[in-house]
């Protein structure tokens, strides 16, 4: 771990930045409400877990993951079929599974195991495979309803296949999903009881919540305590006001109204720091998988900050999407930090055998290195 922080000291401070914010935010979380006494505990442990996992990822070789990617990827896909079988409804979605005190969301998980499955059937056009791998999780994850992790999702798949040879795929996917979002638009203003038997009213409730936000409590109580914001933090004791999930969808707004202007100019600067070292990285990388594995975290990163930033200000829709690394919850927490370390990883072995430049290149090396050699002893 020593050459990881060597290498990659930029980006482990910024990650300690976020966790530092992440808790100071969560320690105000019982003035919020009393439910949430537990929650700082609570999410010092997921971020010990967070840690541990991605030592553990970063220890296992690349070839034994991608060896057993189908294998996750049913797992996960398992957990979303028990979810929506077994589990409890909290605010009007079935997503958590419940072991003891723990609730984890499988949901967060297809942001790994779909792109570590993907990759590669794309980049073989084997695209109705790499479609249906899609798919499934997709249709189980908007049944939860999640919106949130679905657009997600959609946003790696997009991402996947965007490349020279593929722009009539891409073309008709997005006519595609234009013409489902009409048919889904033109049921819910005209038919709306048609949607509620389909989805038992919770896809209907989302569609709701979408297109009333601006009357939202959140999103107003959000602007009121951005706008009374203070340039420097208020006492650690009290807060502004009271920010319904202020330590999950709205912890942007939350930090900004009770530790002031500047802590989330500081906030925003670390975080467009670590944007830039992974752009970076991926500039860098010349091998197909792995520029792709960088790609995806990227793609999902930049998505969903700016997505749960532009919500918390007022210009986007509610949709449950957390603020990547500082708000709370484990499933999120976790899946950032072991997406994170995969895209640190040595994955030339499998480089090796799905990239035929790099054989070329290494074969031309050879052939340069003889004649030189030949030359040498002439």
């Amino acid at each position: 771990m020593k050459n990881y922080f060597k290498k990659y000291y930029v980006e482990s401070i910024c990650l300690l930045i976020f966790t530092i914010y992440s808790l100071i935010n969560i320690y105000k979380a019982p003035l919020l409400r009393s439910e949430y006494n537990n929650y700082f505990i609570k999410q010092c442990l997921w971020i010990i877990l967070s840690i541990f996992f991605a030592i553990i990822i970063y220890k296992i070789k690349f070839r034994l993951i991608f060896k057993y990617r189908y294998v996750l990827y049913l797992i996960n896909i398992l957990m979303l079929i028990y979810v929506l079988l077994f589990s409890s409804t909290t605010n009007g979605i079935k997503a958590w599974i419940k072991i003891g005190f723990i609730t984890f969301q499988p949901s967060e998980f297809t942001k790994i195991t779909f792109p570590l499955c993907a990759i590669k059937l794309i980049k073989d056009k084997k695209y109705l495979k790499s479609l249906l791998l899609f798919i499934i999780p997709s249709l189980l994850i908007l049944l939860e309803p999640d919106t949130g992790n679905f657009i997600l999702l959609l946003s790696i798949y997009l991402y996947l296949l965007i490349n020279k040879n593929n722009k009539k795929i891409v073309m008709i996917l997005l006519i595609s999903l234009v013409f489902l979002l009409l048919i889904s638009i033109v049921s819910f203003m005209y038919y709306p009881k048609i949607m509620i038997k389909l989805f038992n009213g919770s896809l209907y409730y989302r569609f709701k919540r979408i297109v009333s936000f601006k009357n939202n409590f959140q999103i107003n109580n959000a602007l009121i305590g951005i706008g009374s914001a203070k340039f420097l933090p208020i006492p650690i004791k009290s807060i502004l006001i009271y920010i319904p999930e202020g330590i999950t969808d709205f912890i942007f707004a939350f930090n900004l109204c009770n530790y002031g202007v500047l802590s989330s100019i500081i906030l925003l600067t670390f975080i467009f720091i670590f944007i830039n070292k992974i752009i970076k990285k991926y500039k860098n990388k010349m091998y197909y998988f792995k520029k792709k594995i960088i790609g995806s975290f990227l793609t999902i990163y930049i998505i969903q900050t700016l997505y749960n930033i532009l919500m918390n200000i007022g210009i986007l829709p509610i949709m449950g999407i957390p603020l990547p690394f500082i708000s709370y919850g484990g499933s999120s927490v976790i899946t950032y930090f072991i997406f994170y370390i995969i895209t640190n990883k040595k994955i030339s072995s499998i480089e090796d055998m799905d990239n035929n430049s790099y054989k070329n290149n290494y074969h031309k090396v050879l052939v340069d290195k003889h004649s030189f050699d030949y030359s040498m002893e002439k």
